[in-house]
C-alpha cells in the first residue's frame, strides 16, 4: 500500500497549489503526550474569518511509514484553494504501535479541531476526510466508527466531544484484511495480505487469518449505520495491491444503509495503487463536488418560502421548542442536507416541544407544513 507519486507531477502540483504550501500551524499536538507521531498541521485560507468546513487529510504508507508534510500538500490543495480549513495528521505507525492506536490517534485529532474550532475557523458540522491507501482505509473507519466506544481511545483528550465526521473520501484504501488474497486471486494476480509479515498482520499482531475476530473488528463495513458519514471511494481497475474489490463491495453495503445519494464508488480504469492520477485538477474536482454537495443546504430550501417560526435551542443536543405566530396544526419533517427525510411528526403546534436525542450530530431542515403554509428552517443538532 506504497504512495506512489512521480516526482516531476509533485513538484507540478505544488508548484499549481502554491496558495497551500505554508502551514498556518506545525505541529499542534492533538494529544497532548510531545509525540511527534500525535501532532497535526494546519492550513487556514485567508478568507477563513467565519465558521469553514474542514477536511482532514490522512496519509499512507502501508502503515509501516509516510508522514505530514509538505509532500502531502497536493492532497488537499485543491479544498484549501476553495475555502476549507485543511488539517494534515500524523498518527502512530505500526514499527511502534498495534492497532488500535492508529484509528484513537486519527479521532483524537478530529476531537482537538472540533474542540478547538472557535480558534481556527471551524464548523463542527462540515467536517470531511480524506487519505490514500492506508489512508483511505483509516478515514473508512472514521466514517462507520462514530461513537463506537472501544475504538474512541478518550484517553487522548476531549473526551467531551464527538469523532464524528460528515464526509470521507477513500482513495483505494483496504477494507477486509480476510478477504484480500481470495479477492486478488479472482482478479488474476497475487498478494500476501495472509502472511504474518504483511503490512496488514504487522498492524494487527499476528497473522490476520489466525484472528479473524479481532480482524473484524477492524474491518470498517462491521460498523455500517445509517448516520454515517457520506462516501465517495475510489479505486484503479489496475491496483496489484489492494484489489479494487475491496472498496466496490464496502460501496455495496453502505448503499442499502445510508443510501445510493450518500455513497460513491468510481472505479478508475487502468489506474494502479497511487501515482499522479489521484490528485489531477479532475480528481480533485470530484472530491470537492461530492463533499461541497454533502455541505449544500438541500434543493427543498427554495427562494420565497416563508421562514416565518423560531426554534429554540438552536443548536442543541436533546430538544428545542417550536414557535409559531399562529395556532394552526402542522406536520413536522425533518431533513438532512442531502435531502434525505430523517423523521416526521404529526399534530405540531407552537409550542411543541421536540426530542432529538437520537439524531446524530449536523445541520437539518425543519420544514413545518399543512394545506395553508409551509416554513423551513435551518437547526444544528450539537
Amino acid at each position: 500500500m506504497k504512495k506512489v507519486i512521480l516526482p516531476f507531477i509533485l513538484v507540478l502540483l505544488i508548484v499549481l497549489n502554491s496558495k497551500a504550501q505554508t502551514a498556518t500551524y506545525t505541529n499542534l499536538d492533538y494529544a497532548g503526550n510531545g509525540n511527534s507521531k500525535q501532532m497535526l498541521d494546519l492550513y487556514i485560507p485567508s478568507s477563513a474569518t467565519t465558521p469553514s468546513p474542514l477536511i482532514i487529510h490522512i496519509h499512507g504508507g502501508a502503515f509501516l511509514m509516510g508522514s505530514k508534510g509538505s509532500s502531502e500538500v497536493p492532497s488537499f490543495a485543491t479544498f484549501y484553494n476553495n475555502g476549507y480549513v485543511c488539517a494534515d495528521i500524523n498518527y502512530r505507525l505500526s514499527t511502534d504501535s498495534l492497532w488500535p492506536a492508529q484509528i484513537y490517534d486519527c479521532k483524537a485529532a478530529v476531537r482537538f479541531l472540533k474542540a478547538n474550532a472557535a480558534l481556527y475557523h471551524i464548523d463542527t458540522n462540515k467536517i470531511a476526510v480524506i487519505g490514500e491507501s492506508a489512508g483511505g482505509y483509516l478515514v473508512s473507519m472514521l466514517g462507520t466508527t462514530a461513537g463506537v466506544a472501544n475504538l474512541e481511545g478518550l484517553h487522548l483528550g476531549n473526551s467531551n466531544v464527538t469523532s464524528r465526521v460528515h464526509a470521507v473520501v477513500d482513495l483505494f484504501g483496504p477494507i477486509n484484511f480476510l478477504t484480500m488474497d481470495a479477492e486478488a486471486a479472482v482478479l488474476g494476480f497475487t498478494i500476501t495480505t495472509n502472511s504474518a509479515t504483511s503490512p496488514e498482520s504487522k498492524l494487527m499482531g499476528a497473522a490476520v487469518q489466525t484472528i479473524p475476530e479481532r480482524v473484524a473488528s477492524a474491518n470498517p463495513t462491521t460498523y455500517i449505520s445509517s448516520d454515517d458519514a457520506a462516501f465517495f471511494i475510489s479505486a484503479g481497475s489496475a491496483d496489484m495491491n489492494i484489489p479494487y474489490t475491496q472498496g466496490q463491495n464496502f460501496y455495496n453495503a453502505l448503499v442499502p444503509v445510508i443510501g445510493a445519494s450518500n455513497a460513491v464508488f468510481e472505479l478508475a480504469a487502468g489506474q494502479g495503487h497511487g501515482g499522479s492520477f489521484w490528485h489531477t485538477a479532475a480528481q480533485d474536482a470530484k472530491y470537492l463536488a461530492f463533499v461541497n454537495s454533502k455541505f449544500a443546504l438541500s434543493g427543498i430550501l427554495k427562494d420565497g418560502l416563508n421562514q416565518n417560526f423560531n426554534i429554540y435551542p438552536n443548536p442543541s443536543n436533546d430538544n428545542f421548542i417550536i414557535k409559531l405566530s399562529d395556532n394552526q396544526k402542522y406536520k413536522l419533517s425533518i431533513v438532512d442536507l442531502a435531502g434525505k427525510e430523517i423523521t416526521t411528526l404529526d399534530e405540531i403546534y407552537s409550542g411543541s416541544n421536540i426530542s432529538v436525542n437520537n439524531l446524530p450530530e449536523g445541520i437539518y431542515l425543519i420544514r413545518l407544513y399543512n394545506t395553508n403554509n409551509q416554513f423551513i428552517s435551518k437547526f444544528s443538532k450539537n
